[in-house]
């Protein structure tokens, strides 16, 4: 609990420096109508919605008897593979695109995080690839890695 409660407060502080650092930047005559500070604002209020349901978490389900409960921790090992498995996403998305390789971002991760492949989850990966790109390339406007494959 102790550890969310301070992974909690320390995002909401980058969350908040963030906000400021993207509020302040420049506007120009030649902005579409999202703007140079549209996205960032909108990460920053979403890094601090995620602290928030964190630091909520952690509150609601503290220990009621007042056993200190062992925080459970990925092994290293385990989070390094994790991390393969986005850095790998950069080439895949530049290779196959952004929709596609988010496709399988998403359902990679499913899979290498004990999820059984199923048509659940692939219906996922279908629906959480789709509503990414809906929102950056389509709602936001925001270029998006083109496939090298089939360009």
């Amino acid at each position: 609990m102790k550890k969310d409660l301070i992974s909690s407060a320390i995002l909401l502080v980058i969350a908040g420096f963030y906000y400021v650092t993207a509020t302040g930047i420049a506007t120009s005559t030649l902005e579409d109508e999202v703007g140079p500070r549209g996205l960032p604002v909108v990460l920053a209020v979403l890094l601090a919605l995620v602290a928030i349901v964190i630091g909520t978490r952690a509150l609601v389900t503290a220990p009621v008897n007042g056993e200190a409960a062992k925080d459970a921790e990925a092994p290293w090992p385990r989070a390094l593979g994790m991390w393969c498995i986005g850095a790998a996403y950069i080439p895949v998305a530049d290779f196959l695109g952004y929709w596609l390789a988010l496709l399988l971002l998403i359902a990679v991760v499913a899979t290498y995080e004990g999820m059984k492949f199923s048509l659940r989850t692939a219906l996922v990966a279908l629906g959480g690839a789709t509503f990414f790109w809906l929102l950056f390339d389509v709602l936001l406007g925001v270029r998006v890695p083109e496939a090298r494959l089939f360009g």
